[in-house]
């Protein structure tokens, strides 16, 4: 199929992984003649891109491919929930290289940049962890590592539009494994290789925090210090159930250990609410957990029953109990983000320069802070040091260009 004059349309939900999977089908889909758009009506192809953690997260793909299939687009379907579970509404289902083959594009070459000011790099796909709730690990596959060469390749692509990239992966800390290398080896290669780039690390399983990974994080200037590490549940009951490979005390030995090389840095975590058979006092454990370190963010999310897992069919958390469980847990992170956001008052952060809007610059901080600055068009794409003034209170933090650099500039 030649794809010169063609028009295509992409639809992209879930993490970063997927985002980073629309970008590569983007680049490899421009070099065969096809035109990316940003209006679907122009469009004569649409690409759904899916996700399935959660079934509200299948739901809205699949609606989203109806919807075009009745404006009378050619639709496809790809990403995690196509994989798991194919739609028959859509014109074609597949994995990314399915899809770029049922265009015509047999050969692949490197990332041309990326479409959102932050860049984002795959260097590894799959899991092999058998979390109980977890249908990804269907979709993505086993475990395997994107070699080296192929990094590199990607990441010359994206640095000619971005200064920051975050690496990404189903199980990022797997990285390496086939060649006796680990994850802190390919951000040594890559801080060293890309001085004037700033790297930023995507979730991250907590078996896969170790000291070798957390010297480079805090040695190398280009290193963002933010981690996401999911825990899920605070109650070892539940991690069993949920069949996580760890038990609370291990994950807060970690959370130590990050704190312990820099007090300030940026720590997200997951949490699932309502996993089933969880009782009051397990989700006072989890309650316990947040309360007890600075984490930056919790995304929270109720538990969403997954068809083929194991949990799938366990007697359900009531509703309104799931409800009033996330009531809660979601007053604790306001609290939790305020109390991270106000240590930085007064401090200078290194922010990425995203978007220009009406004289005021906004962008992400090397500690993941979302920041307003007053300044020109001009210093979007860079990194300005901004001096934080006010906490607004909406999530934003203000703050004013200062000319001296702190020690996480790059």
């Amino acid at each position: 199929m030649n794809g010169l004059g063609r028009r295509i349309f992409f639809k992209t939900f879930g993490c970063r992984t997927n985002q980073y999977d629309t970008e590569f089908l983007k680049s490899q889909l421009t070099r065969a003649g096809y035109e990316v758009v940003y209006d679907p009506d122009e469009a004569d192809v649409v690409v759904v891109n899916s996700c399935a953690v959660t079934h509200k997260a299948e739901r809205e793909s699949r609606r989203e491919v109806r919807r075009h299939v009745k404006n009378g687009k050619e639709v496809i379907y790809t990403g995690c929930a196509a994989k798991v579970n194919p739609y028959d509404l859509a014109h074609f289902s597949g994995s990314v290289e399915d899809v770029l083959r049922y265009l015509g594009v047999e050969e692949y070459g490197p990332l041309q940049g990326f479409t959102r000011a932050r860049g984002i790099l795959k260097v590894q796909e799959g899991c092999d962890f058998a979390c109980s709730y977890c249908v990804i690990r269907f979709a993505r596959g086993r475990s395997r590592s994107v070699p080296l060469e192929r990094i590199l390749k990607d990441a010359e692509g994206l640095i000619s539009t971005t200064r920051e990239i975050t690496l990404t992966g189903t199980q990022i800390g797997d990285w390496g494994r086939e060649w006796g290398m680990d994850l802190s080896d390919l951000l040594s290669i890559l801080t060293e290789r890309y001085p004037n780039v700033r790297f930023r690390l995507s979730s991250i399983a907590p078996v896969h925090i170790t000291e070798r990974l957390l010297r480079v994080m805090t040695e190398r200037e280009n290193v963002c210090p933010h981690l996401h590490v999911s825990v899920q549940s605070g109650s070892d009951r539940i991690l069993r159930a949920m069949a996580r490979p760890y038990t609370r005390e291990f994950y807060e030995r970690k959370l130590r250990l990050i704190y312990s090389f820099d007090p300030d840095m940026a720590v997200g975590t997951d949490v699932i609410v309502g996993f089933p058979g969880e009782t009051e006092e397990d989700f006072e454990a989890t309650l316990d957990l947040v309360r007890e370190y600075p984490f930056a963010y919790v995304h929270a999310f109720e538990y969403s029953p997954r068809p083929g897992t194991p949990a799938y069919g366990l007697r359900e958390v009531p509703a309104p109990v799931r409800k009033e469980r996330m009531r809660r847990i979601q007053d604790l992170i306001s609290e939790k983000r305020k109390a991270y956001r106000r240590r930085f008052l007064g401090r200078v952060l290194n922010v990425y320069a995203e978007t220009y809007d009406g004289g005021m610059v906004s962008g992400t901080s090397e500690n993941y802070l979302k920041v307003v600055f007053p300044a020109d068009e001009g210093v979007v794409g860079e990194i300005v040091p901004v001096r934080v003034t006010e906490d607004r209170g909406t999530g934003l933090l203000v703050g004013e260009v200062v000319g001296v650099e702190t020690s996480k500039a790059v």
